[in-house]
C-alpha cells in the first residue's frame, strides 16, 4: 500500500478536538484522523449497500421473497449462531 502526502484542512476548534483526544489516547494527531477517516468511509459503505438492499426489497415482492426462502434447506442453527 502506497501512502501520499494529503493536507487536511479543518478549523481550529476541530484541531484542538482532535489533539486533546489523540493525547488522550496516546495516539499521534495523524494515527488518529487515519482512524477516524477509515471508520467514516467504512460506515458510508455500509449505508450505502443498506441504501441498495432497500431498494431491492421494496421492488420484490413476498411472494418471490417467500419462494427464494422456500428453497433454503432446514436445519438446526450452528452453536455460532446463536446469541
Amino acid at each position: 500500500m502506497s501512502k501520499e502526502s494529503f493536507p487536511l484542512r479543518m478549523n481550529d476548534d476541530d484541531r484542538s478536538r482532535g489533539k486533546r483526544i489523540s493525547e488522550a489516547l496516546g495516539v499521534s494527531e495523524n494515527r488518529l484522523y487515519n482512524e477516524l477517516i477509515h471508520d467514516g468511509l467504512l460506515m458510508r459503505e455500509q449505508m450505502n449497500y443498506m441504501a441498495k438492499l432497500r431498494d431491492m426489497a421494496s421492488t420484490t415482492s413476498v411472494d418471490n421473497a417467500l419462494a427464494v426462502l422456500a428453497k433454503v434447506p432446514a436445519r438446526e442453527p450452528e452453536a455460532t449462531d446463536r446469541f
